[in-house]
């Protein structure tokens, strides 16, 4: 691995605070890389909602949970899920493999409230064991989840959201007896930099643990 080191003249330096939204939002999601993505259903007035979100990741384990930022559409309209879990209060949290790619993306489309993103998409769906919201059954890892808390960030809000997961569920080829997930099977995607643009988990390397 090369090991390069930056002089000074050769970093380019940024005040938040003169930056547009538009421009912060780029370098963020340009470098903070790359980003698991839920793919959420939750539950409302006019049903079942899916949408997908990769400003996603664990908080913690003991409580076991995960924790996602939910934007608005444009800057002044709440999406369905954060309406709907102020609502509900229950979700499901699953993990987008590359077999669901194309359906998950089609979940990103801005429907109105009383579009089924899951018909839409044309995932396979079943009840879930705790809470309301259903399950994909497509999808490889499903969490369902409780809403821990919903925290508006920002002046054009951002809602933060902490989930603790009351349930999870794995298909069968991604863990083992002693509940090692098998990260070839997962199979997951991510989001990086660009319109539209995924990467695969696929180039892993290795070096030694230090805990």
């Amino acid at each position: 691995m090369q090991n390069t080191s930056l002089k000074a003249q050769d970093v380019t330096t940024f005040d938040p605070d003169t930056l547009t939204q538009a421009e912060q939002y780029k370098l963020l999601v340009g470098s903070v890389v790359p980003r698991p993505i839920a793919l959420v259903t939750t539950i409302g007035e006019h049903g079942p909602n899916a949408a997908p979100f990769s400003f996603f990741n664990v908080l913690s384990v003991k409580p076991p949970l995960l924790l996602l930022s939910i934007g608005m559409r444009g800057n002044d309209i709440e999406k369905d899920t954060t309406r709907n879990l102020r609502e509900c209060g229950e979700l499901v949290i699953h993990i987008v493999d590359e077999d669901n790619a194309e359906k998950m993306n089609l979940c990103s489309a801005p429907h109105p409230p009383s579009v089924n993103e899951l018909e839409v998409a044309g995932f396979e769906c079943g009840p879930s064991d705790l809470v309301k919201p259903p399950r994909i059954l497509d999808c490889p890892v499903a969490f369902e989840c409780k809403l821990e808390s919903l925290t508006p960030y920002g002046e054009v809000p951002y809602h933060l959201v902490i989930a603790r997961v009351v349930r999870m569920h794995f298909r069968s080829d991604t863990v083992n007896s002693v509940h090692h997930v098998n990260l070839s099977a997962l199979n997951p995607v991510g989001r990086v930099p660009g319109p539209g643009m995924y990467t695969r988990v696929t180039d892993l390397f290795q070096l030694p643990s230090l805990l």
